[in-house]
Parts: structure tokens; C-alpha cells; sequence
């Protein structure tokens, strides 16, 4: 397994983004949090109607439920 180094903006950019985080109070993280997941939601909904119009808004919820609770990570 080879490792690749992160360019420079990449680390700054991240370095940033978790000042910003750090800055936040515990309410606003949670509110962010929040966002972040209703967004993931979303977006993979869309990818579930793009790939599969015919089913019902039923059928997405589901798919997408199953794909946050069955999910793996590594």
C-alpha cells in the first residue's frame, strides 16, 4: 500500500476548515452536523431517482435508509 503525500493546499485547506469547526459553539456544530447529513440525504436520493425513475418516493427513502444503515467503511 502506497501512500501519497497531501499537496500543500489540501493540508491548509483542512487546517482551516477545522479552525472553523473549533470556532463554532457545541449548538452550531450540532446545526452544521445537521446540514451536512439532511445534504447527504438529498444527494443520494437524487442518485437513486437518476438511476431508478419508475420507483415510488417510498422506494428512495427506503434505499436511502438502507444505504446510511448498512453502510461500510475501509
Amino acid at each position: 500500500m502506497s501512500t501519497v503525500a497531501e499537496p500543500e493546499h489540501v493540508r491548509a485547506a483542512h487546517a482551516h476548515q477545522v479552525a472553523i469547526y473549533r470556532a463554532m459553539t457545541p449548538q452550531q456544530r450540532l446545526e452544521q452536523a445537521l446540514r451536512m447529513n439532511r445534504s447527504m440525504r438529498e444527494l443520494m436520493a437524487v442518485g437513486f431517482r437518476d438511476r431508478h425513475p419508475e420507483w415510488t418516493e417510498s422506494q428512495v427513502k427506503r434505499a436511502v435508509a438502507d444505504r446510511i444503515l448498512y453502510a461500510r467503511t475501509g
